[in-house]
């Protein structure tokens, strides 16, 4: 569950807190589990960004996380609550960056 104004933000936010991101997309005919995001994008108004930390066979046995991947969360949900609003007010509509 991501709008794209806010997903290009959050990448916006990491790069400019050289924070990595792994971005990953699930096939709309591919089975897996849910989280709350979709569910609240779809039935309100509220832009969405569906963030998490990697979690060892979380969704998959596939799936692993690292050592760093907590480090990394806290300084991106820290950097979220600190500098998203200035972000934000300079993306427009279409996606890109003002600054």
């Amino acid at each position: 569950a991501v709008v794209s104004t806010q997903s290009t933000g959050v990448r916006e936010l990491a790069r400019r807190n050289d924070i990595p991101l792994q971005e990953v997309m699930v096939r709309n005919d591919s089975p897996c589990g849910s989280t709350i995001g979709p569910i609240i994008s779809a039935n309100t108004a509220v832009r969405t960004v569906d963030l998490g930390c990697p979690q060892l066979s979380m969704h998959s046995i596939r799936e692993m996380g690292g050592a760093e991947d907590p480090y990394h969360a806290v300084r991106l949900y820290s950097a979220f609550y600190e500098q998203f609003g200035a972000i934000d007010a300079a993306t427009r509509d279409d996606g890109a960056c003002d600054e």
